[in-house]
Formats: structure tokens, C-alpha cells, sequence
């Protein structure tokens, strides 16, 4: 299975419009979207439409961010809390970071749990112990040194990628 992961959009359309790209031209399964869709003054109008249209035609799962609360006009369901997928025989958590985190991590209760936040803007891969902690940053937003990043998840490895689709580091997880 082939994923796209992305977090923190916060109504850029032209980070959104690269990723989209990216995800278009290439044979992708589902994307996941980590939240914080929108902020109102930015491109609020255009970003939803262009995550309207796209759930229309891709597998796209989307959850809740703390500045989601309130969007109206969308035609996917934002995910509150954290959804549990078992992809490849792994169990990975998906949230937005603001309520389950790196700090809050009790449901993983399994060696080789894979957790995958947004929320911080910083992106990270890593190992610990026998779990994995994993955050694409921010496509439009970011707080540390790029112009935007997410992740790309294929055949038990992990890639982070910056926004204009140069690879930065892997994380390869073990059955």
C-alpha cells in the first residue's frame, strides 16, 4: 500500500496544489490528512474546494485539528481523536497532535505501534524502544528549516519528502 501523509495546511492552496500534484501523478492508494485544514483570510474558499474535489475521486481520510472545529461546506468527515489502521501488518495511529501525542501515547500497546502526528509544524521520523514516532511537519507552515514537507508511506518504509518532492531521510519498520 502506497500513502501520502500531510498535516497543517491552514489555507494555503499553493503548498495544498503541489501535494496534490504529487499525489495525482503517481500511483498512490489513500492520502491521510493530519488537520488544520483552514484559517479564515487565507485561501479558505479554494483549499476547500480543492479537498472537496479531491475527496471525490481519492481515498482521503482526514482528521480533526484544533482549528477545524468549526468548517463548514465540506463533503469528506473530519475524524476526531485518532483512527487505528493496520497497514501491512502494522498498527499505526493517526492524529492531529494536539490532544493524542508523543505526551499522550497510552493506546500504544503493542510492540511496533507506529504513531503519526501533525500539529507541531515540525517533522520528525524516529525509533524508540520498539515503537515509532513519525510527523510530516507542515505543507504550508513549517517551523523548522524547509518550505513544507509530508510523508510517504510504501512497503514498510516511511519517506520524508520537502515540498518541492526531494527526498530527506527514511524510516524503515520492521514486522
Amino acid at each position: 500500500m502506497k500513502i501520502m501523509i500531510i498535516s497543517d495546511i491552514h489555507g494555503y492552496s499553493k503548498n495544498l496544489k503541489e501535494v496534490l500534484d504529487i499525489y495525482t501523478n503517481n500511483n498512490f492508494d489513500m492520502m491521510i490528512c493530519l488537520g488544520d485544514l483552514l484559517t479564515p483570510g487565507y485561501d479558505y474558499e479554494e483549499v476547500k474546494t480543492l479537498l472537496n474535489n479531491f475527496s471525490r475521486k481519492y481515498d482521503f481520510t482526514c482528521m480533526m485539528g484544533n482549528n477545524d472545529k468549526y468548517i463548514d461546506g465540506l463533503d469528506f468527515p473530519l475524524c476526531e481523536g485518532y483512527i487505528s489502521l493496520t497497514i501491512d501488518g502494522h498498527r499505526m495511529f493517526f492524529t492531529h497532535g494536539n490532544r493524542y501525542n508523543i505526551n499522550n501515547k497510552s493506546f500504544m500497546d503493542r510492540e511496533g505501534d507506529i504513531l503519526i502526528q501533525g500539529h507541531t509544524h515540525s517533522r520528525w521520523m524516529y525509533k524508540e524502544y520498539t515503537k515509532y514516532y513519525l510527523n510530516p511537519g507542515s505543507i504550508s507552515l513549517p517551523r523548522d528549516d524547509c518550505d513544507g514537507s509530508f510523508i510517504i508511506y510504501e512497503n514498510n518504509v516511511f519517506y520524508l519528502y520537502d515540498i518541492d518532492n526531494n527526498l530527506e531521510s527514511t524510516l524503515e519498520v520492521l514486522k
